[in-house]
C-alpha cells in the first residue's frame, strides 16, 4: 500500500514548514483560531475562525482533532485528510504530535509520520532569527523536551541540524521513494 500522507511533526523552529516545501507535495491547509499575520490569506495558509468555531467544528465532526497552542487554536479539517487519502498524489501536513497520532490512528499505513529533529540550540537560534521576543521564543521553547520524546513513534526521524537541508534532502528523496511505491 502506497502512503498518501506525509505528516511532519517536531519542535518549534525544527524545519517541518521548510521541509514540506522542499517536498514539493500539495499540503493540507489547517485551521487556527490566532489572527493572521502580516501577508497570510485565508486558506492559503491557514483557515481562520475563531477558538468557538473550532471547538463547534470538531464537536460536529468536520475537524478530526484539534489542538491549543500558545493560547490558539488549531484543528485538521476530516474532509480535507479524506481528500488527500483519496487522491492520486500525495500529500503533506504539519501537526503536532497528538494530531499526527490521530490521522496515523484512523488511516494507519495510508499515512507515513516523519519527525524533524533539531538540537535545542539551534530551535532557539531559528526562532531569534525570526525575529520573536525573547519571551516568545521561551514560550516556543518550553515544550521542546516533550517534542522530541514524541519523535520516537515517527516511521522515521529526518535529523536538520544547522537548516542546511543537505541531510533532510536525502531523506526527502527516500521519502518520495516510499510515497510511489507500493510498500507490502
Amino acid at each position: 500500500m502506497s502512503h498518501r500522507l506525509v505528516v511532519l511533526q517536531g519542535p518549534s523552529a525544527a524545519g517541518k514548514s521548510t521541509l514540506q516545501a522542499k517536498l514539493g507535495l500539495p499540503r493540507i491547509v489547517t485551521w487556527t483560531s490566532r489572527p493572521p499575520r502580516e501577508g497570510e490569506t485565508h486558506g492559503r495558509e491557514y483557515y481562520f475562525g475563531s477558538a468557538e468555531q473550532l471547538k463547534a467544528m470538531y464537536a460536529s465532526g468536520e475537524l478530526l482533532e484539534t489542538t491549543e497552542y500558545q493560547g490558539n487554536m488549531y484543528g485538521t479539517s476530516m474532509a480535507s485528510v479524506a481528500a488527500a487519502i483519496q487522491d492520486v498524489t500525495p500529500h503533506s501536513v504539519v501537526l503536532d504530535a497528538f494530531g499526527a497520532r490521530k490521522v496515523k490512528e484512523r488511516y494507519g499505513d495510508k499515512v507515513l509520520l516523519v519527525g524533524i529533529y533539531a538540537e535545542k540550540d539551534q530551535c532557539a537560534r531559528r526562532l531569534a532569527e525570526r525575529g520573536l521576543s525573547a519571551l516568545e521564543q521561551e514560550r516556543r521553547l518550553a515544550s521542546y523536551g516533550e517534542e522530541v520524546s514524541l519523535l520516537f513513534g515517527c516511521d522515521l526521524i529526518i535529523p536538520n541540524p544547522d537548516q542546511r537541508l543537505d541531510q533532510a534532502l536525502y531523506f526527502i528523496e527516500a521519502i518520495g521513494g516510499a510515497l510511489t511505491e507500493p510498500w507490502d
